[in-house]
C-alpha cells in the first residue's frame, strides 16, 4: 500500500507545475517584491506572518494570516499598461508600466476589499478609499522608462494613477501615489 500511495504522490507532482496551489495562486519563483495580505486575501500562496521570516512586516507592525506573496515575472504575467506621468516637481515626464492594483487584487482574490493600504519601505501608508480605487486606473509600476524600478529609485514598486479629463497631476494627486511599495494590506 505505501508503494502505490508514493506513486501516486510522485505522478501527482509530475503533473502539478512547480509551486501551484489548488486555489490557482502560484508560489513566486524569484525573490518577492509584493505582499498582498488581510482577511480579504483569496487566493493565499504563501504562510501566515511568521515574526521571523517576515522581519520587514513585523517592524512596521503589519501581520497577518492569509497573504499572496508576488515577485517581478508574476506580476509581469499579469496585462501590463502604461501610464505618461508628469508633475511640476519632476525633472521630466516619465512613463509607467505594471499591471492595474485591480488586477493584482484580483489574482490575490482580493478584488472586493473594502479597505486597500499600500504600505512604503519607510512605513508610510496611504489608504486608497474603494470609490477612488473603483474611479481610476491604479497601475502597479514595475517599471518606469523601460527600466525596473530599484531600491533607492522609488522601488520596487510605484502605484501611480493618470488623472482623469487629461488635467496636471496635482499636489493631492501625488500624494496619494505611493513609491518604495511592498506590501499592500486588503480588508
Amino acid at each position: 500500500m505505501g508503494k502505490l500511495i508514493s506513486s501516486a504522490v510522485v505522478a501527482l507532482a509530475i503533473l502539478l507545475p512547480a509551486g501551484a496551489l489548488a486555489d490557482g495562486l502560484p508560489a513566486p519563483a524569484g525573490p518577492v517584491v509584493l505582499t498582498v495580505a488581510g482577511d480579504a486575501v483569496g487566493n493565499p500562496n504563501r504562510p501566515p506572518f511568521d515574526p521571523f521570516e517576515d522581519a520587514f512586516a513585523k517592524y512596521h507592525d503589519k501581520t497577518f494570516a492569509r497573504a499572496a506573496a508576488f515577485d517581478r515575472a508574476m506580476l509581469e504575467s499579469l496585462d501590463q499598461h502604461e501610464v505618461i506621468l508628469a508633475y511640476k516637481g519632476w525633472p521630466r515626464t516619465f512613463r509607467f508600466r505594471g499591471p492595474w492594483l485591480r488586477d493584482v487584487l484580483a489574482a490575490a482574490g482580493a478584488g472586493g476589499a473594502a479597505k486597500v493600504t499600500a504600505v512604503a519601505l519607510d512605513g508610510f501608508a496611504t489608504e486608497i478609499p474603494r470609490d477612488l480605487l473603483d474611479a481610476q486606473d491604479w497601475l502597479v509600476a514595475v517599471r518606469r522608462d523601460g527600466r525596473y524600478l530599484d531600491l533607492g529609485q522609488r522601488g520596487p514598486l510605484w502605484i501611480v494613477y493618470a488623472p482623469q479629463g487629461g488635467r496636471a497631476a496635482t499636489a493631492d494627486d501625488e500624494g496619494r501615489w505611493p513609491w518604495a511599495v511592498f506590501m499592500i494590506m486588503v480588508e
